[in-house]
């Protein structure tokens, strides 16, 4: 006992006369300078260029909304860059706007919402066929399909024009329906080429396994295509579409020289500064330059959130 006793004490007295146990501290964050593209004064550039961008974007249109509020007595006796001093002159300016051009927008809308609609339906299903279904020529077939992308459409604008005449749809003699059918026929066949081709390679990252297992379930070619397809397709088709109807709802040469014998009953961008330029005043047609813009500025809203999501690209591998 006594043995255990001591040995205890003595055990007591060194921990007692040894050091105290510190805590080790954590190792501290060591900051390491971004460099390149990262660094601090590449992003800075980065984002005043980007600023200054936005800013000479922005300019005309704002620009266009002053001139489209002011009377005939400010845009006559002020500079372009002052704002309104006489009164506002909204109603006025944006009710002629709205009447001159209410027809030819309705009919342009209609036409190409339609156009649209049945180019990306017509698209997703042949787009669908060339990739799920083997057939013998399979890629020869393709390869021919997306063989016109290589020519300019400038290049093809003189024959689709000696078409449609030869059909008479556009030229001497040719109603102003004949004339809408000779712009949607080529616009229905042209945008076919680009959006089979873009719908191709994006469904070429679909799961096989699920177009198997609804024909397991009994799903036949129709139903693979209403049910599976046109679901896992539809980002890419509304980026793709939005795309299509900016592209025919800006379009200015066609329907100008299609609509050669009827210049005013023409789609909203042939007829524009016709109609801007006798809407009595300056005021209106600034104001019918921002009225013309309104279908784009939604449609855009729309595309950006297909591209801010990134919902388009999750299939996509180029």
């Amino acid at each position: 006992m006594d043995r255990e006793n001591n040995l205890d004490q003595t055990l007591c007295e060194s921990l007692m006369e040894s050091e105290p146990l510190r805590v080790q501290e954590p190792p501290r964050k060591i900051r390491r300078h971004r460099r390149g593209l990262e660094g601090i004064p590449v992003q800075t550039v980065l984002v005043i260029l980007l600023v200054l961008l936005l800013f000479l974007t922005l300019v005309p249109l704002f620009i266009t909304f002053i001139m489209s509020i002011k009377t005939e007595v400010d845009i006559s006796a002020n500079s372009l860059w002052s704002f309104p001093k006489s009164g506002l002159n909204i109603k006025n300016n944006y009710s002629k706007a709205f009447t001159v051009l209410s027809s030819p927008l309705f009919y342009t809308l209609l036409m190409d919402v339609g156009v649209t609609v049945v180019v990306m339906l017509g698209s997703c299903y042949v787009a669908f066929l060339f990739q799920w279904y083997r057939f013998r020529g399979n890629k020869l077939l393709f390869a021919l399909f997306i063989l016109p992308m290589l020519v300019p459409n400038v290049v093809l604008l003189t024959p689709t024009y000696l078409v449609v005449c030869n059909l008479g749809l556009a030229g001497r003699g040719s109603t102003v329906l004949g004339n809408y059918f000779g712009i949607i026929l080529p616009y229905l066949a042209g945008n076919q080429i680009a959006s089979v081709f873009m719908l191709r390679v994006f469904m070429r990252q679909h799961p096989k396994s699920l177009y198997e297992a609804a024909q397991i379930d009994g799903a036949n070619k129709w139903n693979l295509f209403v049910h599976v397809c046109l679901p896992l397709a539809y980002p890419i088709m509304m980026v793709q579409g939005i795309g299509i109807f900016a592209a025919i709802y800006n379009d200015f040469l066609w329907p100008a020289l299609v609509f050669i014998e009827h210049r005013s009953d023409g789609t909203i961008m042939s007829i524009l500064k016709e109609k801007a330029f006798n809407a009595g005043g300056q005021g209106a047609r600034y104001a019918m330059y921002l009225v013309s813009g309104i279908p784009l500025i939604i449609s855009t809203a729309i595309s950006i959130k297909f591209f801010v999501s990134g919902d388009y690209a999750s299939g996509l591998k180029m």
